[in-house]
This record gives structure tokens, sequence and C-alpha cells, in this order.
């Protein structure tokens, strides 16, 4: 008969990723950024989907403003900072990428008190403005979608869907 303390407990058993990782990369702590530690942001996955819809510059910048900035979705670092980590030659390789970025609805910039600042908007802003603009074929819309269902998060919301939603919300206004 097996006994209590032999039976593996699953409220104590190590999740999947690390039992492979264990197994198959012995020596992986030494490897591996620990996020336990300071020094880590993450990273929305629903970005994963944007990939595709942004040149290789404008997705260095976006992660760039992603690492920098705070819990709050804020950073202001300098132009001539931003371009230097970034390895341009100057600040106006940086600004039509910055200005695209805006334009995806992917961040909000504000001049003031002497600083610009930079608003990093959740990738979802940015996929529903593009998906409004039609730059999204309906093979994308479906991944996208069974993503935030993996995530526990609502899907978006297609034009369509929006439109008759609309129509419906006027149908039930009327007398």
């Amino acid at each position: 008969m097996v006994k209590a303390a032999e039976l593996p407990n699953p409220a104590t058993k190590e999740p999947k990723d690390l039992r492979y990782r264990k197994l198959h990369f012995p020596s992986a702590d030494y490897l591996v950024f620990n996020t336990a530690r300071k020094g880590f942001v993450p990273m929305p996955i629903l970005l994963r989907k944007l990939m595709r819809h942004l040149s290789a510059p404008e997705l260095r910048v976006l992660v760039y403003l992603h690492l920098r900035s705070s819990k709050y979705g804020i950073c202001y670092p300098t132009q001539d900072e931003m371009a230097y980590e970034l390895g341009l030659q100057g600040t106006k390789n940086l600004a039509p990428y910055l200005k695209s970025l805006e334009a995806k609805h992917l961040i909000s910039t504000k001049l003031a008190m002497g600083k610009k600042f930079y608003l990093v908007h959740d990738p979802r802003v940015g996929i529903q403005h593009l998906l409004k603009l039609g730059k999204f074929k309906p093979e994308e819309i479906e991944e996208i979608n069974q993503l935030c269902i993996d995530l526990a998060q609502p899907p978006l919301q297609t034009p369509e869907a929006h439109q008759a939603n609309a129509a419906d919300a006027a149908q039930g206004d009327m007398p």
C-alpha cells in the first residue's frame, strides 16, 4: 500500500515548464533571467499578433518604450537617449517610427513641462484600431480572438459585430 506522503501533491507539484526546463536544460538557472528579482518588465502576450503589422524599426521602438514604461504605462526618455540606446544615427531617424506607432494607436505622446511623455497602450487598442481599418485577414482575427479567449480576455469586436451592436442599440431606443 502506498503511503500518503509518497503520493504526488498537486498543490506542490512543479509547473510543467519548470519540469521540462530542469529535464532538458539542467544548468538553466544560470542562463535564464529570474523574474523574481528586480529588472523584469512584462510584455503583453497579445503583442505577438501585431508583429507582422509592424516594421522592424517600429517594433524595436515599441519594445523599447514597453521596457522603459512604468507600471502605469508611461515613460519619458529623451529622443537623444532613445536614438542612442536603439543604435540610431540621430533623432530624425526615430521620429517617423514614433509617429507611425501613434497613428496605429499603439502609443500616445504629450509634450509638457519641457518633456515628451509616452503612454504605451495595451496592444488591444492598436489591434482594434487596425481591425477597423481592415488591416487584418479573417483568419488573423480568429487567431487573435482565440488567444484572447485562452488568456481569459474578451475577444476583439470586428467592425461588422460593432455595427450590428450599434444597430441593435439604436433599435432598442425606438419607441
